[in-house]
This record gives C-alpha cells, structure tokens and sequence, in this order.
C-alpha cells in the first residue's frame, strides 16, 4: 500500500498500517541488503525519515508518543550514520566534479579517489557493523510494537482538526527557518530549512488523497526544494571535512575545491531562497484550515 491515509479509514488503522509499512521496509532492508550494505543503511533511514514525518503529523494528539518514539528512531538512524554520510562526501564530490572544469576539475577527481579510501577508514573504525546492524533492526521491531498500541480518537473532525494543527505547525516552522536561512544564510540555517520543508513534503504525500491533482504537482515543487537544500548541506559537509582532515589531499587541490565549493554554494542559496519563498509565502492558517475541509469532504 502507498504512503498516503485515507480519509475514509480510522485513522488509528491508518495510522498503524502506514508506519507498520514503513519500520518493515526498514527491517528487511537492514536483514537482506540486496544491493549492499550502504544502499540497505539509505532505505532504511529514508523508510525512518518517512515514519517519524508521520509521527509528527498526529504529534497534536499524540504527543509523548511523538516525543518518545521519534527519539527512538532518530537514535537509530544515528547509529549507522558515519557509513552513509561517507558515501554521501564521495556522490557529493562527483556532482561537483561534473560542473568542473580543467585544474578544479583534476582535483575534484583527485577527492573522489581519496574519499573513496577515506569510506573504507570509515568502514574499518566502526568495527563490527553487523553487530550496530543487529542493534537497530531490535529497535525497529520495538518501534512496531509500539505503533501497534497506539489509538487515536478515530473521529472525522477529530482527525481533520489534528492534520491541520499539525500542517500549520509545520508550515510556521518552515516560515521561520525561511527567515533565518536569509537573515543569517548558514548551513545550520538552510540544514534546518531542509529538515522543516521535508516535513511539509511527507505531509503532502500523506495527504494527497484529500486533494491529489493539486497536492502531488505541489509536492514536485517541494521535492525540488529539498533536492537543492540537499545539494547545499552536502557541499557545506564537503567544505568541512576537506578542511577539518588536510591529510585528504595537497593543500593545493583543497584550496581549489573549497573555492570551488564556496561558488557553488553561493548559487544554490540565492536559488534556494527564491524557491523557498514562492513556497511559503501564504498564511499558514489558511493552508491548514484548506486541509481540514478536504478531509472532511472527503472522509
């Protein structure tokens, strides 16, 4: 079944079959790794990312379910994180590559290589990976259980005022984000903004039954959003380790990619910006109460 509620369902039902699908796409991910070990550790984080969304999307009613059980599957997806984000630096440092040119362009390739050894640090010091594997997938199967006690009210306007108290929260969270990214354009700030504006997409999936031509064509725009946020983070993380570890390369080449990585980021916030807020320029009240009348209509 798609990640989205139905409004004709209990929500309780609902709520249980989406995050039961989630945590066990995780598990089995993690259990057979059919592609390998990092592409397992990606599923099973984005399978996370999508269930805590949901969490938080009923966080109005159930808030120390919320509280407990997102503490639970963020520290899960903590504990195989230095895997992923070393694969991350090598697709990051390729996607800059592709936009180099000539002495960048040498040295770009030169950090790809040196990364790729650098992944294979990464894999050596986290010991037995297995064993953290085994550890999560324990977690996970808890997390289950514990979606499979959780009851909600059920109720139609229940539910409807619930979804919207949350999309306006998110929405209100993105906004200030928004605000901070341009008052003080970190990549603490523009990480935040990612994080908010995912949010406002999983809802936009959750939900697109309410309303699903217009929902899913404002879900693109949102998804494109986060790919450029994603972009920024990754660049920022690859400024910092070529800066935090020389031993990676000549000094040369990483002054040449941090000057390389500095343009880019450059563009891709001003860009980021202007998407942003086309994205959240209306009233967050209204967006949440439009919400709450097309699940009533359509429930």
């Amino acid at each position: 079944m798609a990640y989205r509620l139905k409004p004709a369902k209990r929500f309780t039902d609902d709520f249980r079959r989406v995050a039961g699908r989630e945590l066990d796409k995780a598990i089995a991910a993690l259990e057979l790794r059919p592609d390998g070990t990092s592409r397992a550790i990606h599923v099973a984080r984005r399978c996370l990312k999508r269930t805590r969304a949901l969490y938080r999307l009923a966080a109005p009613e159930a808030g120390r379910f919320y509280k407990r059980e997102n503490a639970r599957l963020r520290s899960a997806a903590r504990s195989v994180a230095d895997l992923r984000d070393a694969t991350a630096l090598i697709d990051t440092a390729t996607i800059l590559l592709e936009r180099l040119a000539g002495d960048d362009r040498a040295a770009a390739e030169r950090a790809v290589e040196a990364l790729r050894v650098r992944k294979g640090w990464v894999v050596t010091a986290e010991g037995d990976l297995d064993e953290t594997i085994d550890a999560m997938i324990t977690e996970l199967r808890d997390a289950k259980l514990a979606v499979g006690k959780r009851t909600f009210v059920n109720g139609v306007r229940p539910t409807a005022y619930m979804l919207a108290a949350a999309w306006r929260k998110a929405v209100e969270r993105a906004q200030v984000a928004l605000a901070s990214s341009h008052e003080h354009p970190t990549p603490e700030h523009f990480h935040t903004l990612r994080k908010r504006t995912q949010d406002y997409r999983f809802y936009h999936l959750l939900l697109q039954a309410v309303w699903p031509g217009v929902i899913l064509a404002r879900e693109r725009q949102v998804k494109a959003l986060i790919d450029r946020l994603g972009l920024i983070h990754d660049l920022a993380v690859l400024a910092d380790t070529l800066a935090r570890e020389p031993e990676l390369l000549p000094p040369q080449d990483i002054a040449i990619l941090r000057h390389a990585i500095g343009l880019e980021l450059r563009a891709e916030e001003r860009q980021a910006l202007g998407e942003a807020d086309a994205l959240f320029a209306d009233v967050a009240g209204k967006e949440a109460e439009r919400i709450a009348i097309l699940w009533l209509a359509a429930a």
